[in-house]
């Protein structure tokens, strides 16, 4: 386990779910840089285009799924006590939505404290391969020379999953859903009802479609699979030849058997 000097303390950010961020914070300062430019802010609200003197919705930063469940948690009490419009209501939701889909990203990205900087304003002084500070006050992680250690080549790292049709319409810009909703439709892949019973809170059409689309070509795909194994089948089998003993109309006798052609021909003289 690496030991951290004391002089650069941590964040002092308390995330939704209790816990206390693990990056640590900029110099003269109780917050890491992330939190320091990502505070929760509070939201004034409007209903109708004018300001609700009691709306206010504190938004704070998605980084977990944790903050993501309370703000819906917020949105949802707003839109129920009236001091939200349905259609701010629906635009935070969709928002909401794309960040839950980029958590996994952001958990894949996630930095050591080694890698964070404490001195913004010394940026330009960390040389490459160097981290912004380390354990060993050299410039670098030891845990990093571990994990290379660690590290073997030789075997080849399997692929991650694809994306499911879920996680792909979560990331799709908002501009870019519209464009594949309304030619899905026009091509008659998406019904005006599966629209409709969206609008409603029913499921995302695109993803409908997509699977539908999947399905469609899994089956072809296992279609030609057995058309190409019975072709192969068929070459593969051999012919059934019958094989027949045909004896020959004139037998030939045998060559120096002399007596017993003369014996036979005059029998058949007699």
């Amino acid at each position: 386990m690496t030991s951290y000097p004391v002089d650069i303390r941590r964040c002092g950010h308390i995330r939704t779910n209790g816990t206390q961020c693990g990056s640590p914070a900029l110099k003269a300062k109780e917050l890491c840089f992330y939190h320091d430019q990502n505070r929760p802010r509070s939201v004034e609200l409007y209903v109708e285009g004018e300001r609700y003197v009691d709306g206010t919705i504190v938004i704070p930063p998605f980084e977990d799924a944790h903050s993501i469940q309370t703000t819906i948690r917020h949105v949802v009490q707003l839109l129920m006590e009236r001091r939200m419009d349905r259609k701010d209501a629906g635009l935070a939701l969709y928002a909401l939505q794309i960040a839950s889909g980029n958590l996994k990203m952001m958990l894949a990205e996630k930095a050591k404290p080694t890698q964070v900087v404490v001195e913004p304003e010394k940026t330009a002084e960390t040389p490459l391969g160097m981290t912004p500070w380390s354990a060993s006050g050299e410039g670098y992680d030891p845990e990093e020379d571990e994990e290379e250690e660690e590290w073997d080549d030789s075997e080849p790292q399997p692929d991650p999953p694809p994306l499911t049709p879920e996680e792909l319409s979560k990331l799709l810009p908002y501009d870019d859903r519209k464009a594949l909703m309304r030619k899905w439709r026009e091509e008659g892949l998406i019904t005006n009802q599966e629209i409709e019973d969206y609008i409603l809170g029913g499921p995302d059409p695109l993803v409908l479609c997509a699977h539908r689309l999947i399905a469609e070509r899994e089956q072809h795909d296992a279609e030609r699979e057995t058309a190409r194994r019975r072709a192969e089948a068929g070459r593969a089998e051999p012919e059934n030849v019958e094989l027949r003993n045909v004896e020959p109309e004139n037998p030939v006798a045998p060559v120096g058997d002399d007596d017993a052609a003369r014996e036979a021909e005059g029998t058949s003289c007699l």
